[in-house]
């Protein structure tokens, strides 16, 4: 009596069906997650950076304040270039120029002053600056 090898399996024609679908759907899960991963960490640095925006605002505002405030105490514009850190943020005065202004019998001094704050090195993907620009009158 003859064997016949045909029948001796009775699967014999889809055996390899199933670890290609299992791969498939692996590769398809990877993916998948790879991408959630990716987009989590965009979202992220997406909003560190809105942070630290306006955390270089403010840090310029600053910069104007005190320059006001040296405007009005010494009735001249301050040194230029001017810097100082307020945490972690480099705050300079990148202008400042005095406009002597008569309206009839009333003399006064306009000051255009320009502020920079700046955090990390230009180029570098944390990198923030924030630019103010404003006119105040002296006596």
């Amino acid at each position: 009596m003859k064997r016949n090898r045909r029948n001796s399996f009775s699967c014999s024609g889809q055996g390899g069906f199933s670890l290609i679908s299992t791969l498939f759907m692996v590769v398809v899960l990877a993916a998948l997650g790879g991408y959630m991963v990716r987009l989590n960490v965009s979202q992220q640095t997406t909003t560190t950076l809105s942070l630290q925006s306006v955390r270089a605002w403010y840090a310029a505002s600053s910069g104007l304040e005190w320059a006001v405030y040296q405007i009005g105490s010494n009735n001249s514009c301050p040194p230029v270039p001017s810097s100082f850190s307020a945490d972690g943020f480099t705050i300079a005065m990148t202008g400042c120029t005095s406009f002597p202004v008569t309206e009839g019998p009333t003399s006064y001094t306009l000051y255009d002053i320009q502020v920079t704050a700046s955090r990390g090195t230009f180029g570098s993907s944390d990198f923030v600056s924030r630019r103010l620009r404003a006119t105040v009158t002296g006596s």
